[in-house]
């Protein structure tokens, strides 16, 4: 396990979820532009967590000593960037049956997901400017969720 790979890892979740989030944002455009509004404010705000993961990664190679390994860190990025895959290709599939609650809980589940993985690792960082900057990756996803929660479907 390396935790150089992990940060590759975790910035191709946050991509990743950007990218999917403007997929469906496209997708919804014409017919829900409220809908694509919300879901293109979350991909732009993922892209945002990209480039603070980003930063992070850089502070790692210049202080490795401030990170603590975390055996099941890799695995469990690993596995959520797969189940990103699978949510994006059943998105393709499906846009046209599934319904603006239904995408919406697609994403609570994502950011439900990601905001687990991030706060496993909150815990593994010594150093104090770290540690808050995956508190603010951990507040951004719970104000997604937020968001999410709260978007009117009528």
């Amino acid at each position: 396990m390396s935790l150089a790979k992990t940060f590759y890892l975790l910035k191709d979740a946050e991509t990743r979820t950007g990218e999917l989030y403007a997929l469906i944002g496209l997708n919804v455009s014409i017919t829900q532009p409220g809908l694509a509004e919300l879901f293109n404010d979350l991909a732009a705000e993922e892209q945002q967590h990209a480039r603070q993961v980003e930063m992070m990664r850089g502070y790692f190679q210049e202080s490795p000593d401030s990170f603590l390994e975390n055996p099941e860190a890799e695995r469990t990025i690993a596995g959520f960037v797969e189940n990103l895959e699978t949510i994006r290709r059943y998105v393709n599939r499906q846009y046209a049956a599934l319904t603006p609650a239904d995408l919406v809980n697609l994403a609570l589940d994502v950011e439900r997901q990601l905001a687990e993985r991030h706060r496993s690792f909150i815990f593994h960082v010594t150093d104090p400017q770290l540690k808050r900057l995956f508190e603010n990756l951990n507040l951004g996803n719970d104000a997604h969720i937020r968001k999410l929660e709260s978007f009117p479907l009528s």
